[in-house]
């Protein structure tokens, strides 16, 4: 079942692209004298993100490019609301049958650089020449390495709808506004 998705090329994508691309952002962080031991970015209010990346439609059985943009919201205060951020997005997923998708996103930052986050919305995607749309489930981790003007690293995710599911990774790039 796996056997087209699981060949060297795909593996090493899937696999080793995200591991090389943060020891490339960490090195960049640490010739930087960047601090990720704090989260300079908490304050910022807004923050436009951007990821670029792989993906692997189940499904279909094929490979395409995945571009997800969102804006975000940090939520404020001494409480607990200060570790959660809300907001919107939107994904695609350049492959033969082109896949869109638009959410609500609720994240959590457990600790520096890390934000869980799940998004439910609406998927469509084109096949055979109709547009057929269905509710989609997305979840995403990724961990991110502070620069005085913006974040970047490593994002992994998983999309799900009744009938079809979607892997991706690739690198996170997030701007506060």
């Amino acid at each position: 079942m796996y056997k087209k998705f699981l060949n060297k090329k795909n593996l090493f994508t899937f696999c080793l692209l995200p591991l090389l691309s943060s020891t490339a952002c960490l090195n960049t962080a640490m010739a930087s004298g960047i601090d990720n031991s704090h989260q300079s970015h908490e304050e910022a209010g807004f923050e436009l993100g951007l990821s670029v990346g792989y993906a692997y439609l189940k499904e279909e059985k094929e490979n395409g490019t995945v571009i997800h943009a969102h804006l975000m919201k940090r939520l404020s205060g001494d409480g607990l609301q200060r570790y959660f951020s809300v907001g919107l997005g939107a994904e695609t997923i350049l492959a033969d049958d082109k896949h869109y998708g638009a959410m609500a996103t609720l994240a959590v930052h457990p600790w520096a650089g890390l934000t869980l986050s799940v998004s439910p919305g609406v998927e469509w995607k084109q096949h055979d020449g109709e547009t057929e749309s269905a509710y989609a489930t997305h979840i995403e981790a990724n961990y991110v390495f502070e620069t005085p003007h913006f974040h970047i690293g490593p994002v992994i995710g998983y999309s799900k709808t009744h009938e079809d599911e979607h892997y991706k990774v690739g690198i996170h790039l997030g701007i506060p506004l």
